[in-house]
């Protein structure tokens, strides 16, 4: 590549543009452009081009013949003469200050960012260094205003987890009161004018949950606080979950459910599996006006995929490859909030990668869809035989008469409004506002419940499974626990389950509750038989 100072290349530019000289050709740089001496005439500056000059604040002819020193600041003048001296010794194409942040210095005294760019050149053993000089003052800004509103949205960003793990706990609070205080009215008012305004507040309740809930798992998802916990688990474990789960919803809109059993093992994080398929059997549910919805097991390879089929509209073409996108909602453009804030598919797809897992959709509209998850296979840790014999056994609605429930709750509203759905389900409620007052209930006055139902977050620092470790060293023989919360952090949760028989999210539908509550009970007289 021939260099500036070459006649020929000079020659054949200046013949192309009709201009007579080299200094012509360089006067009409954009850049400004020095050509320094070697060491043995101290970096004295032999030639500065027209934007050189302006650049600097100098006239030409008062550049030409001065060390390249008086265009830097002085308190880098004399690094500067060592990087020179360097440079001297190895010349060579390179940017000047390679991660550094350079500034040039005006006649006036004032500075400003600059990015160099030296190329060394001889020619009949006179060693010069060409220099082109740019300013960057508007480089700089803008990476200064990128860097602030990075900055601005990372703070945001934080500000909004903070508030939304405040709110987990805050908000599920009184919407467990509501939601079992609708429970009790449902139950009182059944069969009378009133009742179809009682089932339109549970719509309403059970869409509220599903919105915070929403809201908070993407946000933990985009946080990076929710790290999967990989094993080989039944999946007949989630599949039981599911039945149990959804059973009412799909019932209370006439629709068949249809989840069939498996005995593949699965290798996943059981509990963000269980989140992926409760999103899609709730939207296929959701969705669905009649007909039917099915979960199915297939095995494909070394991979097992569970399918969702639901008999509802399906999703045009132009749809499909947008329905994971966060807040996007086919059948709701003018974001009515009572059909949810469109979160759940991008929370499928989000977990899905999180766990290495694929989600696919094939729908038909007018026909149904199927939204499948596809994961490896597990390799079975016991028997089959051993493992249904693990999985909860439903037990009779009679489980609940008689039977004193201890239930730990500080939240006046919630102790009350659970207190009194419990009692008319037919079960004695004994209350516990702290870890003193259940410790005097078991210890003091001598309680011993056939089931304890304790919230996680307590007054003065405690917790639920800290309370029930030490409930557990006062009685022979620790009945079933349900743990309910509303901010359980997931380093938590390994510990916590080792204590509980079942944990529960704020806020807990409450028929689920009532249902868990019985299972446990008759699995707990069956172990006693």
């Amino acid at each position: 590549m021939q260099s500036l100072e070459s006649p020929a290349l000079a020659a054949a530019v200046a013949r192309s543009a009709g201009i007579q000289s080299r200094d012509e050709i360089l006067d009409l740089l954009p850049d400004a452009l020095f050509i320094v001496g070697s060491m043995t005439d101290g970096g004295r500056i032999r030639y500065a081009n027209p934007r050189a000059a302006q650049l600097f604040g100098y006239q030409t002819s008062d550049l030409v013949g001065r060390s390249i020193e008086i265009l830097i600041p002085q308190r880098f003048a004399d690094q500067h003469r060592n990087h020179r001296r360097d440079y001297a010794c190895r010349p060579r194409m390179r940017a000047m200050g390679a991660g550094l942040t350079l500034v040039g210095r005006r006649r006036d005294g004032t500075e400003f960012p600059v990015a160099v760019q030296l190329n060394g050149h001889e020619d009949a053993g006179d060693r010069t260094v060409i220099a082109i000089v740019r300013d960057v003052t508007e480089y700089v800004r803008m990476d200064q205003a990128l860097t602030q509103a990075r900055d601005l949205a990372v703070s945001a960003n934080e500000v909004k987890s903070r508030f939304l793990a405040a709110a987990s706990h805050d908000l599920r609070q009184p919407l467990q009161t509501i939601w079992s205080l609708q429970s009790i009215l449902g139950r009182e008012l059944a069969g009378t004018a009133l009742a179809p305004h009682i089932a339109m507040l549970e719509d309403a309740v059970r869409g509220m949950d599903q919105m915070l809930s929403a809201l908070i798992d993407i946000n933990r998802l985009e946080q990076g606080a929710i790290q999967p916990v990989i094993r080989d688990f039944p999946l007949r474990e989630i599949l039981a979950r599911l039945r149990s789960e959804f059973g009412y919803s799909a019932a209370n809109k006439s629709l068949a459910l249809e989840i069939e059993d498996s005995a593949e093992f699965a290798r996943s994080d059981p509990a963000l599996l269980l989140v992926v398929l409760r999103n899609l059997l709730g939207n296929a549910i959701k969705y669905t006006a009649r007909g039917a919805v099915r979960v199915l097991v297939r095995v494909d390879g070394g991979n097992l995929c569970v399918d969702v089929h639901d008999s509802g509209p399906g999703i045009a073409p132009e749809h499909v490859g947008r329905v994971f996108e966060p807040f996007y909602q086919i059948d709701n453009p003018s974001r009515d909030q009572r059909q949810g804030v469109g979160l759940g598919l991008s929370i499928v797809q989000t977990i899905c990668r999180l766990l290495a897992h694929t989600v696919t959709i094939d729908s038909n509209p007018g026909k149904g869809s199927r939204f499948g998850v596809q994961l490896p296979r597990g390799v079975a840790s016991m028997p089959a035989a051993a493992a249904e014999a693990a999985l909860p056994r439903a037990a009779a609605t009679a489980a609940s008469q008689g039977t004193t429930v201890l239930h730990i709750e500080d939240d006046p509203g919630v102790a009350k409004a659970i207190g009194m759905l419990l009692r008319l389900e037919g079960y004695e409620v004994i209350g516990a506002a702290s870890r003193d007052e259940a410790i005097l209930r078991v210890d003091g006055e001598g309680l011993r419940p056939g089931l304890i139902l304790c919230d996680y977050q307590l007054p003065m620092g405690n917790t639920g499974d800290a309370i029930l470790r030490e409930i557990k060293t006062f009685l022979p023989v620790m009945p079933p626990t349900i743990l309910l919360t509303g901010d359980l952090a997931d380093k938590h949760l390994e510990k916590v389950k080792g204590v509980v028989d079942m944990i529960l999210p704020k806020p807990v539908d409450v028929n689920l509750l009532l249902r868990h509550m019985a299972e446990l009970l008759g699995q707990s007289k069956t172990t006693a038989a």
